[in-house]
């Protein structure tokens, strides 16, 4: 099978430099490796988009096509046409961005999946970035689930002549009751991105390749470490913030064999695991919500009731906050001083602590706790979902209920 790798850059010097770096470092190198590099528009940083277009054209550890374009096209369109143009003489393709930094196994690892998976239709995506959750081992190094991940990916040419951008797919999706449960499941979010190329706010590709393999109910891989350390949570990006990627990476010194599994089917477990990741709430109900529950907490500070005090006086002495910010840092002000904060729990957690309060998983939140104070609480039913079997049910109580309880006790 001929593997092309394709590497698609813009006007980032430092951060092309660091995948080409580490994809020269590979245990296996390119078959050919093609570089995309988008043209110029008039806000470029000529000097840096110079630098890149020196880096790709110095290429010379492996097979490999330059091509630079004279226009800007931006990213969706950039990868769409590039991946469709190399599928013209390659059977299947490994993808990389210019902030995608590979494992020493990435090549090995992609190229293995591939391999091992190209007569089987229903496999559409392999990823080599691992999701934030805790996906349950299966004894290998990968596992299969329902969505996409488009750092650091593969696939084969069969697969993505299906793919399109068709705005009414999102239309056939929720008028077929068994596809909009599976895109409920899978990706309830590529709405909100699919809205904003219309708008002029996104332009992504990755959307509708998500929602075409949702379409045909594909399944996807993903390892359980990453093989792609994301570097572009540095400003310098269109499409990525400031931050932490979250990712869960593969040590670079290790090194041993990539076992792959042998039956495809999805993750056990997968729909508890996947329950709270990519459903998706909108901004004006996040809003809503909030507005209300601050407007109601406003209603408790003028008639001098107090949270902490009534938590106090019912024998609540012990409670966890879930989910953190502003409305967090409020509650943990209001009944800090009269009840103890055990913890601030997170679905899935981004670091040990917060404001000096330990952070924790969901799955530790101990059998005993009489309280955990629900900040989302507009996901209430997600979340009793996702944490199933567990006794917690009537221990998890949403904030703006809680401050109503407060309120009507206290009139």
């Amino acid at each position: 099978m001929k593997i092309a790798t394709i590497l698609f850059t813009y006007n980032r010097s430092r951060h092309t430099r660091a995948v080409l770096d580490a994809l020269a470092l590979n245990t296996i190198l390119p078959q050919k490796l093609f570089i995309f590099q988008d043209g110029k528009k008039e806000t470029t940083d000529e000097k840096e988009w110079e630098a890149v277009s020196s880096i790709i054209s110095s290429v010379t550890w492996c097979d490999n096509e330059v091509m630079i374009s004279n226009e800007n096209k931006g990213l969706a369109k950039s990868i769409a046409s590039g991946v469709t143009h190399v599928f013209k003489t390659f059977d299947a393709v490994i993808v990389l961005e210019d902030d995608c930094v590979p494992h020493p196994q990435f090549m090995e690892y992609m190229t293995k999946a591939l391999t091992k998976y190209e007569d089987y239709s229903e496999v559409y995506h392999i990823g080599a970035s691992s999701e934030p959750v805790n996906a349950i081992d299966n004894g290998t190094d990968a596992y299969f689930l329902g969505r996409i991940n488009s750092w650091g990916w593969g696939t084969w040419r069969d697969r993505w002549d299906k793919f399109c951008v068709d705005y009414t797919m999102l239309g056939k999706v929720r008028k077929n009751a068994e596809l909009n449960d599976w895109f409920h499941l899978w990706g309830e979010d590529l709405e909100l991105h699919i809205i904003g190329n219309i708008y002029g706010k996104t332009d992504t590709w990755a959307a509708f390749w998500a929602l075409t393999v949702i379409m045909n109910k594909g399944y996807c891989m993903s390892p359980y470490e990453s093989l792609i350390d994301n570097i572009g949570h540095d400003g310098t990006g269109v499409h990525c913030g400031v931050g932490d990627s979250q990712l869960k990476l593969r040590p670079r010194d290790k090194l041993s064999d990539i076992v792959l599994p042998d039956r495809i089917e999805m993750v056990e477990d997968y729909e508890k695991t996947f329950s709270n990741y990519y459903p998706w709430v909108s901004k004006e109900v996040k809003n809503g919500y909030y507005k209300e529950v601050t407007l109601d907490l406003l209603e408790l500070q003028k008639d001098k009731n107090s949270l902490g005090g009534w938590l106090k006086d019912s024998g609540i002495h012990n409670v966890m906050i879930w989910g953190r910010g502003r409305l967090c840092d409020y509650l943990i002000e209001e009944i800090g001083s009269m009840v103890s904060i055990d913890a601030i729990v997170e679905t899935v957690p981004v670091s040990n602590t917060y404001k000096n309060l330990p952070v924790i998983g969901w799955q530790e939140i101990p059998d005993d706790i009489l309280l955990v104070i629900l900040i989302p609480g507009y996901d209430i039913g997600r979340i009793t979902k996702m944490i199933g079997d567990r006794k917690l049910g009537d221990k998890i109580v949403p904030v703006d209920r809680l401050v109503r309880t407060v309120s009507e006790k206290n009139k």
